[in-house]
């Protein structure tokens, strides 16, 4: 029995080590089959693609857990998504319990760690959302699941590090930045009753909601303890001890939600008793950034609020919450000014039920002293949802030039001016869409004058002269501004209709203005901001990753008049048409510019209905432009047609275009569709490197310079292809017939059908035929064969890449054929036989060049395939070593292995995946070799091809 014990603790103990042995082994030898394995039965339930770098498996670390690794993990989106990445994680750290791996009847993970997430969520307009990835075929019903998950969430401790979030939702009008997430917590998340412990850190928090910003850049601390109580029916969270700091504000929320069948019942109080008016204003940017822990501030603050009762699909919960300043006041200690006689009395309550006309916000009051500068305002909103009823007044009568005295200012940052500003108003909406307008008060202006505003984030001074609202019930009028900044300059008047429908209903916002402008520097507009030191100064805005929208609840018209203006480096003249924005589009209309030298006019629209995929629709009139400063200017131009870089002169032209457009404006080549016209009546093109390879192809004397004459075509840019109708021209002395095509990706294929002059040959060319001619006159002096035709039908074909194409031409054919002309006439002067011999001649002559050609060629290709085949064979020598060598290191494996039949198990894997790395290098080297013959033979070819052209 003794001896029995002890053989079973022996290989028990064996066993074990090599169990161990196994764990250890197995991650590091079947890595890449587990990845692809995950990887691809991931992708398979997913509307989106997944992506690993790496990942480990070890449990030597967290003993007696496996540690799980993920590295570079990512979750790219596809269609409406395909450039959006939803989940960018550095590290996904995973603990899972090793004997429930072993023992298979649950998998327990204890810990999770996430390592610098870069999340980037996205509902479009339609409601389509990014996270919403997961197919609906691979999701299984409650009654598809005949056993319960096998995987159990006891969370001993989890945590998000340094993550980054975005989210944005255009169906909601939406969306919220967190930047430096850092975030902890524990609980069994398996468990029917979890004890939820959490603590939150962020070093950026932001939040806008219908273009009004709540949040912004707010650091955020958050220890949120809930309880959570998972039920049949019904499930409740709870908040327990919890401290919650927004910038320097700090406050608790408690009481509890609760989800039950067909509603939900809630109980929430916010609780900031103990918050100063200080801390208050650390959630105002202004007063934070500048100077927020010398600051000097007194008086009351009361902030509370509420929410209690059921919410279902007709009613909402009650709510009330409010914010009371009193008797407040703020000043810096290096500061002479200050804000004095701050009151405040704000909130918004709300009864419960279904019926949200009871709802209502007040700014009762708001007032501030900044000196003898006061500021004075209220409001009052009832009946929001059916006839909203406004009540608001506002009076302000400002010194800017004082501001500097109240709060800190940025260095070389200033104001100047006066604003006045009176407005009262009060009315329903029903007594503006019944056009009642005694009924409805709205009267009142607001003046801006003097203005001037310098900051370093500026290049340039702001200077308003004067700006000027004027309210009525009919419409808000802009009475006038006039302002300057750098060279420009800007006047503009006008009116917008139904501002209070607008306001309260989110209808659509009517206007019409005039602008006007002696000069608009809009390269300098654009590029506001300064460089950094060190740093070129460009006039093109930073590309944007999401275009620029044009909003759906606006109807604007604006009438341009302006006489100078600069942009993208071109100097314009007489702006002067119609833009007006509608329905989520901006019209042009017969919009007229004096440019490069010419004149231009454009319409046609931009759309961003699809807020994903903006389309342009536009059509221009071109007279009399600078081809060189047109293609200098829109790189677009040179990309679709090169050879503009080296024209000079001027064109006109007319197009029509349709396209989709990046973020950042430039057009997607591969959804354009376009047809137009070029004509011009000179154009010199000098140094256009495809004539110098013309001229070199032929030995065409003075063909890499031209001047095209009377030059006009027609073309149409579709399914990629920009194709140009067949058109005639001059080149030099040559008359030429010109058709073809360039690809979008810059692929091109032109046909020019030449009749070239006799005196425009080089003599070399027709050194054979003149001894051909030779030969027949010494046959018969009395046939007097002559010269050739005074023109000859040549043909080049233009193809390949358009940075590097291929010429090939007939020249020297096309001139042996000429002579086919004095063959029909010998035909009527001479006997059968003269005609024969004279056949015979040219044909011998033309099959005596062509076989000197082939020979020439024959020798090339042979050459070439001689050197191919030794480096092919050189390729397969050094791969077979690999093989060999692979081959030797895994047989000594085995042979180590023994009699054992673990270690030769584990000798047979290590040594397969020997061979099989083997075998990718050694296929790597052939394919590496039969590159470099194919590549030899190519250039080889291309060698014998130039010698018959």
């Amino acid at each position: 029995m003794k001896k029995f014990v002890k053989k079973f603790l022996k290989w028990t103990g064996i066993t074990l080590l090599l169990l161990i042995i196994a764990i250890i082994l197995i991650p590091i030898l079947f890595k890449d089959q587990i990845k692809k394995l995950v990887v691809d039965e991931v992708n398979k339930t997913l509307n989106a693609e997944l992506s690993l770098g790496d990942f480990d498996l070890t449990f030597l670390s967290s003993f007696p857990n496996v540690t799980a690794v993920l590295y570079d993990t990512k979750l790219q989106g596809i269609d409406d998504f395909k450039d959006v990445t939803l989940a960018d994680v550095k590290e996904l750290k995973a603990h899972v319990g090793l004997w429930s791996v072993i023992g298979g009847d649950q998998i327990e993970i204890d810990e999770i760690h996430i390592i610098e997430p870069t999340i980037d969520v996205r509902v479009l307009q339609n409601g389509l959302a990014n996270y919403d990835i997961v197919k609906p075929d691979s999701v299984k019903t409650p009654e598809e699941i005949e056993e319960p998950s096998n995987f159990k969430l006891s969370l001993k401790e989890y945590s998000i590090s340094n993550g980054n979030i975005r989210y944005d939702d255009k169906a909601s009008d939406m969306s919220a930045n967190i930047v430096g997430l850092n975030h902890t917590g524990s609980g069994d998340l398996t468990a029917d009753v979890i004890d939820f412990i959490t603590s939150t850190q962020m070093e950026e928090l932001s939040f806008e909601m219908e273009g009004i910003g709540y949040l912004s850049k707010v650091k955020t601390d958050a220890d949120v303890n809930l309880l959570m109580e998972f039920k049949e029916a019904s499930s409740k969270y709870t908040l327990k001890d919890n401290k919650i700091s927004l910038n320097e504000l700090g406050f608790s929320v408690d009481g509890y939600y609760e989800m039950l069948d067909g509603y939900d019942d809630m109980d929430i109080k916010l609780n900031a008793s103990e918050a100063t008016f200080k801390q208050f204003l650390s959630l105002i940017p202004t007063f934070y950034q500048s100077g927020y822990e010398s600051m000097v501030s007194s008086g009351n603050l009361s902030l509370a609020g509420f929410v209690k009762g059921k919410m279902d699909a007709t009613n909402m919960p009650a709510w009330d919450f409010g914010a009371k300043i009193s008797n407040a006041s703020i000043n810096y200690p290096d500061l002479p000014g200050k804000i004095s006689n701050i009151q405040v009395d704000a909130g918004s309550k709300f009864p419960g039920g279904s019926d949200l006309d009871k709802m209502t916000a007040d700014v009762t009051k708001f007032h501030a002293n900044l000196g003898k500068n006061e500021i004075d305002g209220n409001l009052m909103l009832r009946s929001m949802m059916t006839d909203p009823f406004i009540q608001s007044a506002i009076k302000a009568n400002m010194d800017l030039s004082t501001i500097k005295d109240f709060v800190p200012m940025a260095e070389g940052e200033s104001y100047s001016g006066i604003l006045d500003a009176d407005v009262n108003i009060k009315g329903r909406m029903s007594d503006l869409e019944k056009e009642d307008y005694e009924a409805f008060t709205a009267e009142g202006n607001l003046l801006l004058s003097d203005m001037n505003y310098v900051s370093p984030d500026l290049n340039e001074e702001v200077i308003i002269n004067k700006m000027g609202f004027a309210f009525s019930p009919q419409n808000l009028a802009l009475t006038e501004l006039s302002a300057k900044t750098g060279k420009s300059d800007f006047n503009a008047d006008g009116k917008i209709d139904n501002y209070m429908g607008y306001m309260l209903r989110d209808e659509v916002l009517k206007g019409s203005f005039n602008f006007n402008s002696n000069y608009l520097d809009l390269d300098q507009l654009m590029n506001i901001v300064p460089a950094e030191e060190g740093e070129v100064a460009t006039t093109t805005t930073e590309t944007s990753e999401e275009p620029v929208l044009i909003p759906g609840n606006i109807d604007f018209a604006l009438a341009t008049n302006i006489k100078e203006a600069r942009y993208n480096g071109i100097d314009v003249k007489n702006i002067n048409g119609l833009v007006t924005l509608k329905d989520e589009v901006a019209y042009l209309n017969d919009l007229t510019v004096n440019a490069m030298g010419g004149s231009v006019g454009l319409k046609g629209s931009y759309n961003t209905q699809n807020h994903t995929k903006p389309v342009l629709d536009f059509a221009y009139k071109l007279k009399d432009i600078d081809i060189h400063e047109l293609s200098t200017h829109f790189l677009t131009i040179e990309k679709l047609a090169p050879i503009t870089k080296y024209a000079q002169g001027k064109i006109s032209s007319e197009l029509t275009m349709k396209s989709d457009l990046t973020a950042s404006f430039e057009p997607i080549l591969s959804s354009l569709t376009s047809i137009g016209d070029i004509r011009s009546s000179s154009i010199s093109i000098k140094d256009f490197e495809l004539f110098k390879k013309i001229s070199n192809t032929t030995k065409l004397n003075n063909f890499s310079s031209q001047t095209l004459k009377d030059f006009y075509t027609k073309f149409k840019v579709n399914d990629g292809k920009i194709e140009l109708s067949p058109f005639n021209t001059m080149l030099g002395k040559i008359g030429t017939n010109i058709s073809g095509y360039t690809t979008l990706d810059q692929k091109m294929d032109y046909t020019m059908k030449m009749e070239v002059p006799k005196e425009e040959i080089p003599k070399e060319m027709i050194a054979v035929v003149e001894d051909a001619m030779s030969k027949l006159n010494s046959i018969s002096p009395k046939l007097n064969v002559g010269s050739l035709p005074a023109k000859i039908p040549v043909k080049v074909l233009v193809q390949g890449d358009t940075k590097n194409p291929k010429i090939t031409s007939d020249f020297k054919e096309a001139i042996l054929k000429a002579t086919g002309n004095y063959k029909d006439e010998l035909i009527n002067s001479v006997k059968e036989t003269v005609k024969d011999t004279i056949t015979n001649i040219v044909n011998d002559k033309v099959d005596e060049i062509k076989e000197n050609f082939e020979e020439q060629k024959q020798k090339i290709l042979a050459d070439a395939q001689v050197q191919a085949n030794k480096v092919k064979a050189e390729a397969k020598k050094a791969a077979d070593q690999i093989r060999a060598e692979a081959d030797k290191q895994a047989n000594d494996l085995i042979a180590a292995a023994g009699s054992n039949p673990l270690k030769k198990k584990a000798a047979e894997i290590a040594a397969k995946k020997l061979r099989d790395e083997a075998e990718v290098k050694a296929v790597k080297v052939e394919q590496e070799g039969d590159k470099k013959a194919d590549a030899i033979m190519t250039k080889a070819r291309e060698r014998a091809d130039a010698l018959g052209n």
